[in-house]
């Protein structure tokens, strides 16, 4: 028996891929928010650009988890059926569940290639935006906009016209009922 088994260090690497990816998704997830904030409180900021370009790499994202998993099946000896998403041996060339075709080649290439339009993901070619107008990721997954102070960040305090301080969710949860209170971001 092998101590080291090469399929399963290629399986390992792929899925901590895919959970690479999966933390990505949810870090342009929380800056697609921030961002419609923004928009909320300013009515003249314009962040469709910016939001417009992180839902762009989402789907990205998300094609690639698919390429990794369809690899994972793949490293496994399996294939997965375009017509009823049965898992198959490679060596079958016909669908054991639904009799689907299989195209004549097992390469990796043609086993694990996605097909946006079958997964009903529409990837638009969006406009690259310059630097210094979106907002960077950090290591830590924070978003940061160079020269901007106006999205209130995690844990940062609020502060409201009548001189209370409250916490981000506080005045989330206020802007969503609708009251109109302003209130500045402090240190």
């Amino acid at each position: 028996m092998a101590l080291f088994d090469p399929k399963k260090s290629q399986i390992s690497q792929l899925q901590k891929s895919i959970d690479d990816k999966n933390r990505m998704i949810g870090v342009y997830y929380d800056e697609i928010g921030k961002l419609y904030y923004k928009q909320y409180r300013d009515m003249n900021a314009d962040v469709s650009r910016d939001i417009n370009t992180r839902c762009e790499s989402i789907s990205n994202l998300y094609l690639e988890i698919e390429e990794c998993r369809l690899r994972i099946l793949y490293e496994r000896g399996y294939k997965e059926c375009k017509n009823c998403k049965k898992e198959n041996l490679l060596e079958h060339a016909y669908c054991s569940a639904c009799g689907e075709k299989f195209p004549e080649s097992n390469d990796v290439s043609v086993v694990t290639h996605v097909d946006p339009a079958e997964m009903g993901i529409v990837v638009p070619t969006v406009e690259k935006v310059p630097a210094e107008n979106t907002e960077k990721v950090t290591e830590g997954g924070e978003a940061v906009t160079e020269g901007s102070g106006d999205i209130p960040m995690e844990n940062e305090e609020v502060e409201f016209s009548g001189g209370t301080e409250a916490s981000e969710e506080e005045a989330v949860e206020e802007a969503v009922t609708g009251e109109e209170t302003s209130y500045s971001v402090s240190d």
